[in-house]
């Protein structure tokens, strides 16, 4: 039963189909719109689809429920916390080493594919390869021992992103869908599976007295992951609709190009929300700021879903979607968080949570843009590939904006509970968000335009998505 309250509710995430007579006209009434999107999605898309996208759910899943175990492994039981930079290190090392890394099983992934063998054995080997790594993990006796499994186990991790990346990259261009409803799609399960092992990471510590022993009893996400994965339909390629080269390289078209430049420098802009973070826990108690970062999962969990019952026009439009999404999170994200900064709620932490909620919601739908991009100038038959390389330039101007948002927050002795110093701070990294994203729509080339809108018909993966078994 519970297993059909999930996939019941997954259904819900699913692209809205448009069947002409199923559902009445509901005008933009949000409520009303995301039922109709979730009630035509349970009418035509096929168990299939459901266990496509539980993969990312599960490798989210398998991704972030050992963290803490782990954690817990190096900072008492080897030690770490007596040798703080020595991890500090590590850790900074180990974000940008599978963003680096995913490239290169995403070119295998697409070469097997384009020989007729399939994505599956190169996912499913990937998530062989995570379950040892994490019993290695969790076994370590040594910190040095305990890097080299764990930065195997974020390797596995980014691979097998890249993997599914590929397939999805696939399935929006046998859709004829955008890539903000294909990824808003996959970022939703993403993102509930990175809160349910939020949720039941403590259980598990709670049941188990040895830290090794949690950590080890994590493998069984991996291991759903490779039963998941072997259940699961990918597209079959047809070589007849192979993409015709211009005689220029990939990598080197216009679109490309422009979709990369866009993502450096929206990764770039410094965020308020590491700081932010810590000013908040100057005013709640250890137990709201883990709610806190709880309902901000749960705010973007929703923001996703709502998103996928907005009109075609909107969802089909890349331009748009970036100049809505920016806007929302400036005036609403931004706004929150100067609201918070402004009054003092130390006596109703809940609405820290709330506010925190709404803030999730906006940011989520504001980075979606930047997975859409990277669907979108992913070509023809190297989505893994491209989809891969786009989003390293991303993971690129993330680092250039962490070293930004850590000089403003020393050169300003932000977090220390001062509230003028915060807001001073969210002004100054909200304002460059709007101005690059309005200034950068217009470099995007008609390249990133969604295709043209199809037809109810052509829509419905039973009808014209061919599936196979690699």
């Amino acid at each position: 039963m519970f297993f059909c309250n999930v996939v019941f509710q997954f259904c819900c995430l699913l692209p809205q189909v448009s069947l002409a007579g199923s559902i009445p006209n509901l005008g933009f009434n949000p409520c009303m719109s995301c039922i109709a999107g979730a009630l035509s999605a349970i009418d035509s898309w096929s168990h299939h689809h459901i266990v496509f996208f539980l993969q990312y759910f599960v490798v989210a899943l398998a991704q972030s429920l050992p963290l803490s175990a782990l954690g817990l492994i190096l900072q008492i039981d080897l030690d770490g916390r007596a040798h703080p930079e020595e991890v500090n290190t590590f850790y900074a090392n180990a974000l940008l080493v599978p963003a680096l890394f995913k490239p290169m099983p995403g070119l295998l992934s697409d070469s097997l594919r384009l020989r007729g063998i399939g994505r599956r054995p190169v996912l499913v080997f990937i998530q062989i390869l995570w379950c040892a790594a994490l019993v290695q993990a969790a076994n370590s006796r040594s910190r040095s021992s305990y890097f080299v499994f764990y930065s195997a186990l974020a390797l596995c991790c980014g691979a097998a992103e890249a993997v599914l990346d590929g397939a999805s990259v696939e399935l929006m261009q046998e859709l004829e869908l955008s890539g903000a409803e294909v990824q808003a799609t996959s970022f939703a399960f993403k993102t509930a599976g990175s809160l349910v092992a939020r949720m039941a990471s403590p259980l598990t510590l709670a049941a188990f007295s040895s830290h090794h022993t949690a950590a080890k009893v994590c493998v069984v996400a991996p291991l759903a992951a490779v039963g998941i994965s072997m259940c699961a339909s990918f597209p079959a390629i047809r070589r007849a609709d192979r993409g015709a080269s211009s005689g220029v390289p990939w990598c080197w078209q216009s679109g490309v190009l422009a979709g990369a430049f866009f993502l450096f420098i929206r990764g770039a802009v410094p965020t308020e929300e590491d700081t932010f973070a810590s000013f908040i826990s100057t005013k709640v108690s250890g137990v709201w700021v883990g709610i806190r970062n709880a309902s901000g999962s749960l705010g973007g969990f929703a923001a996703l879903c709502c998103f996928q019952a907005l009109p075609v026009e909107i969802t089909k439009n890349l331009r748009l979607t970036i100049l809505i999404t920016t806007c929302q999170a400036v005036l609403v994200g931004g706004g929150l968080r100067l609201f918070l900064s402004t009054v003092d709620l130390s006596s109703f932490p809940w609405l820290y949570a709330l506010c925190t909620a709404l803030g999730g919601a906006a940011d989520s739908l504001a980075f979606l843009p930047n997975l859409a991009i990277c669907a979108d100038c992913a070509p023809k038959d190297f989505g893994a590939l491209g989809f891969a390389v786009l989003s390293l330039f991303l993971d690129l101007g993330d680092q250039v904006s962490s070293r930004l948002a850590a000089l403003l927050t020393e050169a300003y002795h932000i977090g220390n509970g001062k509230d003028g110093v915060l807001k001073l701070s969210i002004k100054l990294v909200k304002g460059p968000l709007l101005g690059s994203s309005w200034q950068l729509c217009g470099a995007l080339s008609p390249f990133h335009a969604a295709p043209a809108m199809s037809s109810a018909s052509s829509r419905l993966w039973p009808q014209r998505h061919q599936l196979c078994n690699g």
